[in-house]
């Protein structure tokens, strides 16, 4: 597909780079000389140097003749024009625009649905908190991300010694989970990524993504020797937009919410916002105010500050004081690439959610969900499987699909199962696929045929 990217800050260059190892033809409109140098020395795109909610600028950038626009500026205000130029002006088929404020997002909604083409709004704030909540309940979880409306997990863990898992063949996963969807979709091994086959090995030391079944949360979680803790207290620190929203949908659910907070204005704020958390003034790298307010004991720490580095020293001592599970939102790609290494459970990346979520747009066939897995080496994505489509025409082992391509779970007549290579994929299945990104092109042509 022809793109153009509206903005090249850290989310617009990611989206860019993302989109370009995919094999679209991308262009990015950026008012920084600077910036746009940089994406020209390290990117293969073509660049505008100009305002996103310029006519002239938009046009130069190919507008008129692209398949999807993005408007992912810092400014809600200016994704609105640029998105609704797109569509207004343009007539562009696609339409994606990054905005925080609940308040931009219903009015860019309220306008775009009399508009012809698909229009989408992306809430980074919003992906943030759905991801910690999605967390929360997997002990000792890296990653997890919800597909098939909530069926399937796919969850990422390290595989610690003395975990059943260590030196397991891939091929015996059969024998533990029979007739249920239990499944490995990637494994990270040091630095290389892996989309696995039967005869691969689970090693001590490994980073696992799983696809499996909630019902079968506690089964795994035992073989991985992680533990459900009895203490459901959260410590929040930060009153920020994510930090207030994830406090608000703890207490919602009965959760006894701790929020921390340096700023005494924020404070009050949240204070006023919040039902019945427990709101204090205080640093969250203060060790003394973190014990005198439970950290040792509590479920989970969430460190959500507008500093990153204070989120990750914040995570790293709540962690040595006893928390359960640490989460550090971190948008810093030199450091949420340390997750493993700082003793973190989580990473939590607005900048990677967004990306992750906008790329979905341009995928071909019927997509219903995309996520990118840690460090954006693998993707997994739901799909509709159409009648007619290549995915129906013979069996799971003679479809030769791409090398690198994986099938955990199907969800068919409401029921959740792993397919084996003698299975076929039916219309109206919705198919999950796992694939390495410098292969996820391929995909595109595996959906689309």
């Amino acid at each position: 597909m022809d793109a153009v990217v509206v903005g090249g800050g850290l989310v617009g260059s990611t989206l860019a780079e993302r989109l370009s190892q995919d094999g679209h033809s991308v262009t990015v409109v950026e008012q920084s000389a600077s910036q746009l140098r940089n994406l020209s020395d390290h990117l293969d795109v073509a660049t505008v140097n100009g305002s996103g909610s310029s006519v002239e600028s938009l046009r130069r950038a190919g507008i008129e003749s692209c398949d999807v626009l993005f408007a992912c500026t810092s400014s809600d205000e200016v994704n609105m024009v640029v998105a609704l130029m797109g569509a207004a002006i343009f007539k562009v088929p696609r339409v994606v625009a990054r905005l925080r404020a609940p308040e931009a997002e219903a009015s860019f909604q309220a306008i775009a649905e009399r508009l012809p083409g698909e229009h989408v709004s992306l809430n980074p704030d919003l992906a943030a908190v759905e991801k910690i909540l999605s967390l929360l309940p997997v002990p000792g979880a890296v990653d997890v991300s919800p597909f098939l409306d909530g069926h399937l997990l796919i969850a990422g863990f390290p595989i610690r010694q003395g975990s059943d898992f260590g030196g397991l063949l891939l091929s015996h996963m059969r024998l533990l989970f029979a007739g249920t969807p239990v499944m490995v979709v990637a494994i990270r091994r040091g630095s290389v990524w892996i989309v696995p086959h039967g005869d691969d090995e689970i090693r001590v030391g490994d980073l696992v993504y799983f696809a499996l079944d909630r019902a079968e949360m506690t089964n795994v979680l035992a073989l991985l020797g992680a533990r459900p803790t009895t203490d459901r207290r959260v410590l929040v620190a930060g009153a920020t937009r994510i930090g207030v929203a994830v406090a608000q949908r703890l207490e919602a659910k009965g959760t006894a919410v701790t929020l921390v907070e340096a700023n005494e204005a924020a404070c009050r704020e949240a204070a006023a916002t919040l039902q019945r958390a427990m709101v204090v003034q205080g640093s969250p790298t203060d060790r003394a105010l973190l014990e005198e307010e439970g950290t040792p004991h509590a479920a989970a720490f969430i460190a959500c500050t507008d500093d990153h580095q204070v989120n990750v020293v914040a995570s790293l001592l709540a962690r040595r004081l006893g928390a359960a599970h640490t989460f550090a939102l971190v948008d810093d790609p030199a450091l949420s690439g340390l997750v493993g290494d700082l003793g973190i459970d989580a990473v939590i990346s607005p900048r990677l959610l967004t990306v992750g979520l906008a790329a979905q747009f341009v995928r071909r066939g019927r997509v219903r969900a995309a996520a990118a897995l840690l460090e954006d080496h693998v993707e997994v994505v739901e799909a509709e499987i159409t009648a007619g489509g290549r995915l129906t025409r013979s069996t799971l082992r003679d479809l030769a699909l791409p090398r690198g391509v994986l099938v955990p779970a199907i969800l068919r007549n409401g029921a959740l199962l792993v397919p084996r290579g003698d299975d076929r994929l039916q219309a109206g299945d919705r198919a999950v696929l796992a694939i390495t990104a410098e292969r996820a092109v391929e995909l595109d042509a595996v959906l689309a045929e």
